[in-house]
């Protein structure tokens, strides 16, 4: 009976989407709260004040950096396909490390 089905390929297009999104998204949320700050309640400002975790604006880029930064070199070393396999764990090491600090404790980003 042929295979019709290859779980790696469908993993790995799900990963490649999320990590696409999350890549393509997040320039437009960081230009957004560099140039109208206005429009994020940061601190104790706002009906959200108690969900939100980041008590400055400088704090808010340098996470949205971060998570650009690390989302597209797990994307990288999702879609690379000569580099070693040591290289693209090692890439994508830190996106794993950043979504799991935040998921773990997002409060500890002031």
């Amino acid at each position: 009976m042929p295979k019709t089905w290859n779980w790696k390929f469908a993993i790995k297009c799900v990963l490649g989407t999320i990590l696409g999104f999350i890549a393509f998204i997040e320039p437009f949320e960081i230009w957004s709260a560099w140039t109208v700050p206005h429009e994020y309640p940061f601190g104790a400002e706002g009906p959200a004040a108690s969900m939100w975790a980041y008590k400055s604006q400088q704090n808010y880029l340098i996470a949205c950096v971060a998570t650009w930064t690390t989302s597209t070199l797990a994307l990288w070393s999702l879609l690379a396909r000569r580099a070693r396999m040591r290289t693209r764990i090692l890439c994508a090491l830190p996106f794993a490390v950043v979504w799991a600090l935040m998921a773990y404790d997002g409060s500890q980003l002031t």
